[in-house]
């Protein structure tokens, strides 16, 4: 069974292996602490786990872990419409999109999409996340006497 946050790595390789883009980076949280905005890789996918909640249905209990790959882009043409961000973006978001749809591994149901955050921009660079849901299989609840 896959434990919480085991799958971080997991998600990382299966975006480095299926999204093909030239001198996109796949980066993790911990890997981005530290480094600041203007010196970070672009294009660039960031890995971020994003908390759990819990669903309880009929004795099982199942854990779903929330995680958001945010695509980040730099370009400071047409800064103040992001038009050009966009269309930089876009084919980066619908190759991870598509590369983690209905992806699953051992422990861990098929992903499914769900809400993300709103896009943001700063300095040139532009973030456009997708949000995942991650459902651990199901744990029989404990007998408690």
């Amino acid at each position: 069974m896959t434990g919480m946050l085991t799958i971080e790595p997991l998600l990382v390789e299966r975006i480095r292996q299926v999204v093909n883009m030239p001198g996109l980076k796949v980066l993790t949280s911990a890997e981005m602490a530290g480094v600041k905005e203007n010196a970070q890789p672009a294009p660039a996918v960031h890995v971020v786990y994003d908390g759990i909640s819990v669903r309880e249905e009929k004795g099982l209990v199942e854990i779903v872990e929330r995680w958001i790959t945010f695509v980040a882009v730099r370009n400071l043409r047409s800064t103040r419409s992001g038009e050009d961000a966009r269309q930089d973006a876009g084919p980066i978001l619908d190759s991870v999109f598509f590369a983690l749809l209905g992806w699953q591994t051992e422990g861990v149901k098929p992903l499914l999409p769900s809400t993300p955050p709103r896009p943001y921009f700063n300095a040139g660079y532009a973030y456009f996340p997708l949000a995942w849901s991650a459902r651990l299989q199901k744990i029989p609840m404990p007998c408690v006497n």
